[in-house]
């Protein structure tokens, strides 16, 4: 559609068709003040702050042409003879606006008036007094008095609980409705609703439990008063005596961005940040509440070094030492094969770097891993990297014209705010297609759900592919130039129809043709995979790859895979080179860490913010057998408790560093507080033990460089200490950008995010009329390429038919491990979100409950070949049958009796013994 010119307070503004009148005049620099309207959210005109006259030129009856005046200029009229609400009424060509004359000025005060007739005077301690709209536009627009009788206020219960986590003031609620249409319209999850009328007219939690949405928070950002505000943050502090840092969340693959609003050096909330390229302006409720492990009594504050049970503190000087000389005895003995190191993939890049180049470098082992090894953990499929969303892509400028596929994910548990931005996408008329074998809160939004047999979701997406080859979809240009196989693909296929093939899969044939030609003819194609299609594995993911080359979505913004892997920095973790060696070089994974440990194999290990012990018994044992085990945390994990030595490390609140997210955009976090205990970041932890390996009484190692040559292009090593010379975090980056393929961008002057004379809310921004997230002032962060940004990039077609998951009398049930965002675990402690973390259990469908003859609640046995356990069971009619879920929450059995992570597993109804009664 063409722009519109038209005329605002005297400026002549030209803006796209169908902008709202409140819009244009920001984009004049003029604000319209709007309690109700808010840029994210439909607007409904429901408060009528935004009230201005708008003038259009005036149409003949009779000849539908536009009156022209004696001036030759047409003649101008008042829409409707009225004020007219700025946000709802769409801008039209040759229209004047006028917002500031004396009839608007007194629509303004008068709404004022009427919205404080029952207001509360209570802005000295209402937690948005100094960030409040309602203040800055009454002392702005409305009136300096009341006409309003004080007794005639109406006063109510104060305050009331919506749920555990937000509490609404009734009394301050003007009735704007954005909380209720952000979780009916962004959220989807419509819990909040209207009841009564008149002046009794209030909020209501409408879910049971109350206010079920992990998107909570956000509404206290949108409350353009005091009415919503967090159990977390209430009576906390004031808003002006708060320092926000910028911080990105630490807790998902999503990279939101977020603010640490500390007083002093204690951290009194977590606010949004905002950037459209991820998180838009809002962040879920484990982000917002989901931070107070940084300060809990329980971190570590001196290293430990056990001497005989017992771990006793000891100084820094001491633990390094003995950390060197053991590590160094190893090596010299038994060899640097003997040597092993897990880090966790939620550490900051800096950490993952140095922790690869402590390994291959200085101690020459390449035993080094980001995963668990547990036995059912699926192996980290990357398709990121090669085929990952090109360079520039934006979730949030996406609409019509886009087509994603779900697959085998769960985005509200693995990666909640991917939530929020599929629905954005389908909203503004996108196409979204959810493949998985169970149920979830995303199903409410997709245009179609695809529900294959668990285990054969390979075949759905060879069927995609049948259907997209059959039907003449395939993007001939892109093939030509940058596919190999593609007749081996099709002689491979040959023999299978697309109906052979969903039959194969359980799924109905018109709906896989239908997902194949929204994605084959969508100018943009995205395919978001998680947990569950990481378990399915190799055969599944090929095929997808191969869907995405044959119909062109790879090399260009917005096309591409996102995957969502395990951990807050999987990404960095696998750019970082932190997977196991490979070739002449290859070194153990941490699965088969944990055999070569009990088989004596391997001596020594140094395990990283990793706690492998905590859901996984068998992992004792390797501890126990090794010589020697050193732990950096900042808990006394159960890992840690195995350990020789552990090391406290610094928080992300009292560091700074880097992440990248699913989508490959690296972003910076800033250092909010003094480190805890004054304990260093895990970058210099790994450089003070390289020092002394390299420098160690005369007994120093001659480093090496063990490189895998497949991700990380390292620099020659060094025999003496001067690669080991950083003095802080952006020493590092910058080695990061000079080494690291892709990343030479990445240093943080090169991330743009240089800090401003006046950082957060200012209030001349209009974003601090839609709400109190801050805007984003220190950059968005860099998105580096993947393999196919690079247009001479070619790719071999992969996929290939599987064999069916075969049948087990035995073992008639098939149990997949469930992702749960409230998962109990470390990053928990003193969170208000404690009381919905999810307790392990074991879900069943209704027919196989029904055959099982159990009730909710009631205790069934899981048994396979690994050996067996004991779960209180949820019953859930939409899953199907045969298929049994195990929520991967803190304490739940999973290594007990998983052999892989498709596991076969028989269920009974668990009777106990009796008790003898004496």
């Amino acid at each position: 559609m063409p722009d519109v010119t038209l005329v605002i307070d005297g400026q002549t503004v030209t803006v796209p068709a169908g902008t709202n009148l409140v819009d244009a005049a920001r984009m004049a620099g003029i604000a319209i003040p709007v309690f109700c309207y808010h840029p994210k959210l439909k607007p409904v005109g429901m408060c009528r702050m935004c009230l201005v006259e708008v003038w259009t030129p005036k149409i003949d009856p009779a000849t539908r042409q536009v009156v022209i005046g004696e001036d030759g200029k047409p003649v101008m009229a008042l829409m409707m003879g009225k004020l007219q609400p700025g946000c709802v009424t769409p801008v039209s060509e040759g229209m004047e606006v006028r917002t500031t004359t004396p009839q608007v000025r007194f629509a303004q005060k008068g709404q004022l008036e009427f919205l404080l007739t029952s207001h509360p005077l209570d802005c000295p301690v209402c937690d948005k007094g100094g960030e409040c709209p309602l203040q800055n536009l009454t002392m702005q627009f409305g009136p300096s008095t009341s006409r309003f009788d004080y007794a005639d206020k109406i006063h109510f219960e104060k305050p009331v609980p919506l749920g555990d986590l937000i509490y609404l003031d009734r009394e301050r609620c003007i009735l704007c409705s954005r909380c209720v249409r952000f979780q009916d319209d962004i959220a989807g999850d419509p819990v909040l609703g209207f009841d009564n009328r008149g002046r009794a007219w209030e909020i209501i939690s409408k879910s049971d439990p109350p206010f079920d949405s992990k998107f909570s928070g956000n509404t206290t950002d949108i409350c353009p008063v005091g009415a919503l505000t967090t159990a977390d943050f209430r009576f906390k502090a004031r808003v002006w005596e708060l320092r926000p840092t910028p911080s990105i969340c630490p807790h998902c693959p999503v990279g939101c961005n977020i603010s640490l609003d500390m007083r002093y050096d204690r951290l009194m909330r977590v606010m949004p940040r905002e950037n459209e390229y991820v998180n838009e302006i809002w962040i879920c409720d484990k982000g917002r509440f989901g931070m107070r492990f940084i300060e809990s009594p329980e971190r570590l504050r001196h290293p430990l070094i056990r001497k005989g049970d017992t771990l006793t503190p000891a100084t820094w000087d001491e633990a390094i030492a003995l950390v060197a000389e053991k590590l160094r005895t190893i090596r010299t003995h038994a060899g640097a094969a003997a040597l092993g190191g897990l880090a966790s993939p939620d550490l900051p890049n800096e950490d993952l770097y140095l922790f690869q180049k402590l390994f291959r470098q200085v101690l020459g082992s390449p035993n080094i891993d980001c995963c668990t090894g547990a036995p059912g953990e699926p192996d980290i499929i990357d398709l990121g990297s090669a085929l990952g969303v090109g360079k520039g892509t934006n979730l949030a400028s996406l609409g019509t014209g886009t087509a994603v596929l779900v697959v085998g994910a769960d985005p509200e548990e693995e990666a909640p705010l991917y939530v929020l931005r599929l629905r954005g996408i389908v909203a503004r008329g996108g196409d979204l297609t959810v493949i998985n074998p169970y149920p979830t809160k995303l199903d409410r939004t997709p245009a179609r759900i695809i529900r294959p047999r668990v285990g054969a979701e390979a075949f759905v997406a060879l069927a995609l592919i049948k259907a997209v080859i059959d039907e003449g979809l395939v993007a001939d240009e892109v093939v030509t130039r940058r596919v190999q196989g593609f007749d081996d693909l099709k002689a491979r296929l040959r023999e299978h129809s697309v109906a052979s093939l969903c039959d194969a899969a359980g799924v109905a044939e018109d709906t896989v043709r239908a997902a194949a030609r929204a994605f084959a003819q969508a100018e943009h194609g995205i395919i978001l995979y998680g947990r569950v299609a990481l378990t399915i594995g190799a055969d599944l993911l090929n095929a997808l790859a191969d869907l995405a080359l044959l119909t062109g979505h790879i090399g260009k913004p917005n096309s591409g895979f996102i995957p969502l892997i395990p951990g807050a920095n999987a990404r960095g973790a696998l750019d970082m080179g932190v997977r196991p060696g490979a070739g002449k070089k290859r070194g153990l994974n941490a699965r088969e860490m944990w055999t070569a440990a009990r088989e004596g194999r391997l001596r020594g290990m140094f395990i990283a913010g990793m706690d492998p012990a905590r859901d996984n018994p068998a992992v004792a044992a390797a501890l126990d057998a090794l010589e020697f085990l050193v732990v950096q945390d900042i808990f006394l994990t159960e890992t840690a408790q195995y350990a020789d030595v552990v090391l406290p490390t610094a928080s992300i609140a009292g560091r700074e560093g880097t992440f990248t997210n699913a989508e490959r955009r690296v972003q910076r976090f800033r250092q909010a507080r003094i480190p805890e205990y004054n304990t260093p970041a895990g970058w210099d932890v790994a450089q003070r033990i390289a020092r002394a390996l390299l420098s160690g009484n005369g007994k120093a190692i001659t480093p090496t460089d063990s490189t895998d040559g497949r991700t990380v292009q390292r620099p020659s090593a060094q025999t003496g200490t001067g690669a080991w010379d950083y003095v802080v975090a952006s020493d590092v980056a910058d080695e990061i950008a000079a080494t690291v393929r892709g990343y030479a961008d990445t240093t943080y002057e090169s991330l743009g995010l240089t800090r401003k004379p006046q950082w957060g809310r200012q209030p001349n921004e209009a974003i601090f009329y839609d709400g109190t997230s801050y805007e984003n002032t220190e950059g968005v962060g860099v998105q580096i390429a993947a393999e196919a940004d690079n247009p001479k990039a070619v790719f071999t077609l992969q996929a290939r038919v599987p064999s069916p998951m075969p049948a087990d009398d035995a073992h008639p049930y098939i149990l997949l491990a469930a992702p749960r965002a409230y998962d109990g675990r470390a990053w928990a402690r003193d969170s208000k979100l404690l009381p919905r973390m999810v307790t392990p259990h074991l879900i069943l469908s209704a027919a196989d409950a029904a055959a099982l003859e159990v009730t909710p609640g009631a205790p069934v046995r899981i048994a396979s070949d690994a050996g067996q356990a004991v779960l209180p069971v949820q019953i859930d009619r939409h899953l199907p049958r045969g298929l049994a879920l195990m929520p991967d929450v803190n304490g739940a059995p999973l290594s007990a009796v998983q052999t892989g992570p498709l596991t076969r597993v028989a269920i009974t109804l668990h009777i106990s013994e009796p008790v003898e009664m004496r």
